[in-house]
């Protein structure tokens, strides 16, 4: 089992040593070489075998069991589930929204979510903090005035704002949610053709700045307002996009 001819040399990034493991033991439980009820090798196991630290082992386990791939029964031990259950078994599974009706449903999730972050985030967020967020925000511009698709930009922006929360459940329930789903919905704010994009990339800085003004102001209502006409106008672009897909 062991891919330490597929592991990075030297300083590898632990985010990809991760990646490797997680899916080198994916690979094997929807192969079935790991059947469904089946107990996996314990963990000093697995970190002989793939050649990585305890850190890399449980961070994979995590991932596969938000995956919906295995079961982590403490003093017992970690095992593989049926793959063909793991979209009943997580309902943030990317496969559970091929609909667009279930997008729409984790816009109005969001929401509720992201509003409060904003608001929360206008109060209690350090100087520190605040400087984090204006700088994803002028990543953020850089590539849309390169007239990139800057998901990845527009994602780190909200996930700054949530920390600046100091709750961390909310940065790791965005994380969960960014990992399994919310990441569709900030893509498809990027499609249409060129005229289309460039239209939206207007609306997405000013929207974005908005935001980050008001929590820079610690203006908690100003900072909800804001977030709720970005997610608003955010959930009307995925409409439209959808609509011309079909």
């Amino acid at each position: 089992m062991t891919i330490d001819s597929q592991l990075p040399s030297g300083r590898g990034k632990r985010s990809t040593l991760t990646e490797k493991v997680s899916i080198a033991i994916r690979e094997k439980i929807m192969s079935g070489e790991f059947e469904a009820g089946e107990k996996l090798p314990r963990e000093k196991d697995l970190v002989a075998d793939f050649a990585v630290s305890r850190t890399v082992v449980r961070e994979a386990l995590a991932k596969l069991s938000a995956d919906g791939l295995i079961e982590i029964r403490h003093g017992v031990g970690v095992f593989a589930l049926d793959p063909a259950q793991r979209v009943e078994r997580n309902p943030f599974l990317s496969e559970n929204f091929t609909k667009i009706s279930a997008v729409l449903d984790l816009f109005e999730l969001r929401r509720g979510i992201e509003i409060e972050a904003a608001g929360l985030a206008a109060l209690r967020r350090s100087p520190a903090q605040e400087a984090r967020i204006r700088e994803a925000y002028h990543s953020l511009k850089a590539a849309l005035d390169k007239g990139e698709v800057a998901a990845s930009n527009d994602l780190e922006l909200h996930r700054t704002i949530a920390e600046a929360t100091n709750n961390r459940f909310y940065t790791e329930f965005l994380d969960f949610l960014t990992d399994q789903a919310i990441g569709r919905t900030v893509k498809g704010g990027y499609g249409g053709d060129e005229a289309q994009r460039l239209d939206k990339m207007t609306h997405l800085q000013d929207e974005h700045r908005e935001i980050v003004e008001a929590i820079g102001a610690q203006d908690s209502e100003r900072a909800r307002e804001a977030m709720r006409s970005h997610l608003m106008n955010s959930e009307k672009r995925f409409r439209a996009l959808s609509m011309r897909e079909l």
